[in-house]
C-alpha cells in the first residue's frame, strides 16, 4: 500500500467516525426532545410546543434554585 492510499483510508476513516459521532448526537438530541413532548403534553396534559417555550423552562428552573 503506498502513501497517498494510507492517507486517502485515514481520512476516509475519520469522516466516517466524525459522521457516526454527528449522527449520534443528532438522535439524541432528536430523542431528548421527542421525550421532552410526550412529558410534557402526554403526562403532564400541557400543550407540546410550550415545552420549548422560555417562560416554561424558567418555571422549571425556580424550582430547582
Amino acid at each position: 500500500m503506498t502513501n497517498s492510499e494510507l492517507q486517502v483510508n485515514v481520512w476516509r476513516r475519520f469522516f466516517s467516525v466524525l459522521l457516526k459521532c454527528l449522527l449520534f448526537i443528532l438522535f439524541v438530541v432528536l430523542f431528548f426532545v421527542v421525550g421532552l413532548f410526550i412529558g410534557y403534553a402526554v403526562i403532564g396534559d400541557g400543550q407540546y410546543w410550550e415545552v420549548l417555550n422560555q417562560d416554561t423552562w424558567a418555571h422549571i428552573l425556580s424550582f430547582i434554585k
